[in-house]
Parts: C-alpha cells; structure tokens; sequence
C-alpha cells in the first residue's frame, strides 16, 4: 500500500471520528434540555406543580351500563361464533346508545349496554385482499 493512501485513510477515519462524537454529545444536550428533572447540572430541585385536574368529556359517552366494552365485544363474538373482532366502539341505534361490534368479516353486531345482541348487520369485508391478474 501507497504511502499517501495510507494517510488519506487515517485523516479520513479521524475526521468520521471527530463527527462521531460531535453527534452524539450534540445528541446528549438535546436529550438533556427535552427531558424535565434530567438536567445534570442543576443543583436547585424544582417543586413540581400541581397537575390540573383533568374531567373527560362524559357527554360524549353513553350512559353506564352493566357491561363494559371489552365484554360486549366477547359476547358478539359468541353469538357469531368467530373471533375476528376488528372494532369495538360506541354508537346509537334507534336513539339509545350500544356498542357496535365490527369484524373483519364484515359483520355488524349491535350490543346493548346491558349485554345482550340487538341487531346484527352485513357490509362488505374489513380488510380482504381481492387480488387482479394481469393478463
């Protein structure tokens, strides 16, 4: 191996080097000043503040029924005999409010906040793949 190609190769690998670490302290610093308390150079501890208390917005919620939502998804389930739950969320059907079961199959079922099937439905399929050919 050439003399200068050996060189060119050592100045090349120290300036990588040199970037290196200028990365990853730069890295350090940003991490450093995004996460509170994680200051290392800070002698004084600051007193958190009290956090605000946070009400969820219940209008948009239906009312409290015995059955929780994980529940009503599972009894959906059973009654379709499958288990390819897609989505579970509230809904209203005849003004009163339920739980709307979807699955990947495309079928819909309704469950009332007390548990028990209302309704079921039909669409077309969540998420089937039809391919084409290229002919």
């Amino acid at each position: 191996m050439r003399k200068s190609t050996l060189i060119l190769s050592i100045i090349l690998t120290a300036v990588v080097i040199g970037l290196l670490f200028m990365l990853v302290s730069t890295y350090r610093k940003v991490v450093e000043a995004a996460v509170p308390g994680n200051d290392s150079q800070a002698e004084e501890q600051v007193q958190p503040q009290e956090q605000p208390q946070i009400t969820p917005n219940l209008a948009d919620a239906p009312a409290a029924g015995t059955v929780q939502i994980y529940d009503a998804a599972a009894e959906a389930a059973n009654v379709l005999g499958r288990k390819d739950v897609y989505i579970t969320e509230y809904a209203q059907l005849n003004g009163s409010d339920v739980y709307l079961v979807s699955f990947l199959s495309g079928d819909l079922v309704y469950v009332s906040m007390d548990g028990k099937v209302i309704s079921t439905s039909k669409q077309d399929p969540i998420g089937v793949h039809h391919p084409t050919s290229h002919r």
